[in-house]
């Protein structure tokens, strides 16, 4: 990319960060650079967090960045963009999962946007229920966002393209959480309109801008990254998080996406890794790895393995994942594997890992009426030296309860 043109842009930003006009740096953007590709958005983020600028800040500035380059985006501006556009493809990924942005939009306008209005001239119980209803359901997109953080951006990492991910993560993670406030506001008793109206206005600003960032920014991104063998790998791993929104979208239903996947699956004859007389020898015995990897997933918690360079190797496969993991995350830096929120204290936990401080840490978790304990142990060889990290993970709420009726 022209190094003087992502510089301009980066300045651009960094001045809509600094809480100047936006109206002058828009007169500023079309007099300097009139158009630019969705790479260069992505470089000019990354040149940010490396002069010092905190991705939280551009995580708020988010919606003015937005709206200072949607209209000036061209994906044909550089030759390395490819000229396919795999959105209008049916049951391709980047079809899914744009078609899922289209299912969003047309519920906000069609359902939330309209029983607002009707909830706003009138209070009654039955036209709040409605509203809740909604603001219950918008709880959906969570799958969408899951698939693209774990699924999609591990590519863009790989690239060496991470400032984007952070920031997109940071900005879902504030959609998260004005979800749920909507529907505890919404809920309150005595209600408070004004509070319920403040949360609403957030929220939907927020998924518009994100709708605008994802169509028109990350997934020219990704096609520019992301070659068929990734694609397939990313429609496999979908079903285990789930699509949202999409039902009813021409070429992105469940159907559709099943669809695609089998016809590349057609054509993927790939050999096993493993021939079935393949023995692993450990110390105390030998395994095939049918044997190792039916045992490991048969155990009831969720097994992660980060080596000494805190890049996850390995993660178990069993029925019942506390934690959703999909086969992206092999060989991803185990930092960019969480919300931007949690990267210190991660950091922090393997830091005391790596120089001897502490060998183990129990952080129990709870979200609703379930209880997971979280463990995290220092992996070390024979003589001590540390060479990584596993994450073991287990939903304990059953066990508690069968122990509290039977004492």
């Amino acid at each position: 990319m022209n190094n003087n043109r992502v510089e301009t842009l980066a300045d651009l930003l960094k001045r809509l960060i600094r809480g100047e006009s936006p109206q002058e740096c828009a007169s500023a953007f079309a007099g300097l650079l009139e158009k630019i590709s969705a790479v260069e958005l992505a470089e000019a983020e990354d040149k940010l967090i490396a002069d010092g600028v905190a991705v939280d800040e551009i995580q708020r500035a988010n919606q003015l960045h937005t709206d200072l380059v949607r209209h000036h985006i061209d994906n044909s501006f550089t030759e390395s963009v490819r000229q396919e556009d795999l959105t209008e493809i049916p049951g391709h990924p980047a079809c899914v999962f744009k078609g899922e942005n289209s299912g969003l939009k047309a519920f906000m306008e069609d359902r939330l946007a309209q029983d607002f209005t009707i909830w706003q001239s009138d209070k009654s119980d039955d036209k709040r229920k409605n509203l809740l209803a909604d603001a219950e359901e918008l709880a959906e997109i969570i799958k969408h966002y899951e698939r693209k953080e774990n699924l999609m951006f591990p590519y863009l990492e790989k690239a060496g393209v991470t400032a984007p991910a952070q920031v997109m993560w940071g900005v879902d993670d504030i959609i998260r959480d004005l979800q749920r406030a909507l529907v505890n506001a919404l809920e309150q008793e005595p209600l408070l309109p004004r509070r319920v109206e403040l949360v609403y206005e957030r929220l939907t600003s927020q998924l518009e801008s994100m709708i605008i960032k994802e169509n028109d920014i990350l997934l020219p991104m990704l096609m520019n990254y992301m070659e068929m063998d990734d694609w397939i790998l990313v429609a496999r791993e979908s079903s285990q998080i789930g699509y949202a929104f999409n039902k009813g979208i021409e070429g992105a239903s469940n159907s559709d996406a099943m669809t695609w996947l089998n016809k590349q699956q057609e054509v993927d004859d790939r050999p096993h890794l493993f021939s079935e007389n393949t023995t692993i020898e450990l110390p105390s015995g030998r395994l095939t790895p049918n044997q190792l990897t039916a045992m490991l997933n048969t155990l009831p918690t969720d097994l992660t393995f980060i080596d000494k360079d805190d890049v996850v190797q390995y993660y178990s496969e069993g029925k019942h994942q506390v934690f959703k993991r999909t086969r992206t995350i092999i060989g991803r830096d185990v930092y960019l594997c969480h919300p931007p929120h949690l990267i210190p204290v991660i950091r922090e936990l393997i830091r005391s890992f790596k120089n001897g401080e502490r060998d183990s840490k129990i952080v129990a978790v709870r979200r609703g009426g379930r209880l997971d304990l979280v463990r995290y142990y220092a992996v070390r060889d024979d003589h001590g030296k540390y060479i990584g990290t596993v994450e073991v993970t287990e939903e304990i709420s059953e066990i508690i309860e069968k122990v509290n009726r039977e004492s």
